[in-house]
């Protein structure tokens, strides 16, 4: 075999070897995601006292048995107020008419849907779903809740979510890309292979004279 067809059908071999195992590997690092409610939460209900200290948005969890429905829960500041006066609002329900909004509460819960949690639970970690957010100023907050809830910081938490995502999603791609061009070397040097001959020496005849 000539040693271009060696060469070529070696890399290729090594290409296809490694691409396959950075495909696996992104492909479990997709599999493996999961966050942990319990674990990343910053303050739990159902009744406390919350210091809000972040310009982060602060995704409020329950455990899946809990019903959306019935589920209530009051941010209460330093103030006295559970929620953003309507005369500081502009026009906060949007209806063109700022003089008949009703009080914008700190916590604002999501639409529920008839499997008793909310619209948005398809996506949540197992055991767990979203049923609203908290949206209050920098400042201490007691909080009064009909069941317990977790309290998570979006950005931080989701960033670093999308972040694994990425690395094992790019890691696919780097993957299948090699392995491709593994496939693409051995085909070329099983070609190559066939086509050239090795360079054999140069035979050299000598005449014998006869004595």
């Amino acid at each position: 075999m000539h040693v271009a067809g060696k060469v070529f059908l070696g890399l290729g071999a090594v290409m296809l070897v490694v691409g396959g195992i950075m495909t696996v590997m992104g492909g479990d690092t997709i599999s493996d995601i999961e966050w942990d409610v319990e674990g990343e939460s910053i303050f739990e209900g159902p009744t406390g006292t919350y210091s809000h200290s972040s310009d982060d948005i602060m995704i409020i969890y329950v455990d899946d048995s809990v019903d959306c429905e019935s589920f209530e829960l009051t941010y209460t500041n330093e103030t006295g107020a559970s929620g953003y006066d309507a005369d500081s609002m502009d026009d906060s329900d949007g209806d063109g008419d700022a003089t008949n909004d009703a009080d914008y509460p700190f916590f604002s819960k999501e639409e529920c849907a008839d499997d008793g949690m909310s619209i948005s639970s398809g996506d949540d970690p197992s055991g767990f779903y979203s049923i609203g957010s908290f949206s209050g100023e920098r400042g201490t907050y007691d909080t009064d809740a009909s069941s317990s809830f977790y309290t998570v910081p979006f950005f931080s938490t989701i960033g670093g979510v999308v972040e694994d995502a990425a690395s094992g999603f790019f890691a696919i791609i780097g993957g299948v890309g090699l392995a491709g061009c593994g496939v693409c070397s051995l085909l070329l040097g099983g070609l190559l292979a066939l086509v050239l001959k090795d360079d054999k020496p140069a035979t050299v005849m000598t005449n014998q004279v006869q004595q």
